[in-house]
């Protein structure tokens, strides 16, 4: 029996319909998933943690300002240094590590030095290298955050220099917070250029709205390849105050910064530019 020819067609255009519908729920099922970007282990790795809050009073021995360099060993352990601040004290330990997501993973550890303490660290992973960190001692009683970034720790290459006498080095304010002051009453966008002699002196000079000229005395200490710690007494005719800032070099002669003004007062960060007097 032959069927009518629009039976035919209405048939086939059904067809072709349900297996159109297929494929597209076949798609939708199949949607290609976030990349992985959290490190699947820190075992040879360094990771810098720098600090930039706090959410509850410290006791002493911790440090509030600054950074860490913590290297992973890949039997368990690991060790850190840190600068900025009179509270950093060398500390080693034991680690867990497993990422929580595309972009997330969580360490535990138990630190000796601190009558063994556990403490947990979240990281958010906005680059295979680089993110945000929070960290939170004895069931939260103690929290730390700030930003975070990630080296190989044998075959990184050594980008932050050893020391920063001799050089000229360009900071541009991208953004300044206070809690302390009002805004208009500290700069908030500016460059300031700062020129660093052998003797452990500093000059600084600023060209922006409220920035200022100021000297003062300094110290630095390397931290790992890409991240090193300078601690200065600054002075001007308007104030006297002490700073901390935290470099992360990018390259060897530029990269990013974050300074803690007067243990607090004011938190700057942007980027820089070093170069030879």
């Amino acid at each position: 029996m032959r069927l009518p020819v629009c039976f035919v067609k209405l048939t086939t255009w059904l067809v072709a319909c349900a297996l159109s519908l297929a494929g597209l729920f076949c798609y939708a099922g199949t949607a290609p998933r976030p990349p992985q970007i959290a490190a699947p282990s820190l075992a040879g790795v360094t990771i810098n943690l720098q600090i930039e809050k706090t959410k509850s009073g410290l006791p002493e021995g911790f440090a509030t300002q600054g950074a860490v360099a913590r290297t992973y060993a890949t039997n368990g352990q690991w060790t850190e240094v840190g600068a900025g601040g009179p509270d950093h004290l060398p500390a080693s330990g034991s680690y867990t590590y497993q990422p929580t997501g595309p972009d997330t993973a969580e360490e535990r550890s138990v630190n000796p030095t601190f009558a063994g303490v556990a403490s947990t660290t979240r990281f958010h992973f906005e680059t295979p290298q680089q993110g945000s960190w929070e960290m939170d001692w004895n069931q939260q009683q103690i929290v730390f955050s700030g930003r975070f970034s990630l080296v190989n720790t044998a075959a990184a290459q050594e980008l932050a220099p050893k020391t920063i006498a001799g050089n000229h080095v360009a900071l541009i304010i991208e953004q300044a917070i206070s809690t302390k002051f009002p805004p208009g009453s500290y700069p908030q966008r500016g460059l300031v250029l700062q020129t660093y002699n052998k003797s452990g002196g500093v000059l600084l000079k600023g060209f922006g709205p409220g920035t200022v000229d100021s000297t003062g005395t300094y110290t630095y200490k390397k931290l790992s390849a890409n991240t090193a710690v300078e601690e200065v007494a600054q002075v001007s005719q308007h104030f006297s105050y002490p700073y901390t800032m935290v470099y992360t070099f990018l390259t060897p002669t530029s990269g990013t910064w974050f300074q803690n003004f007067g243990n607090g007062l004011i938190l700057f960060s942007g980027t820089f530019n070093l170069f030879p007097q």
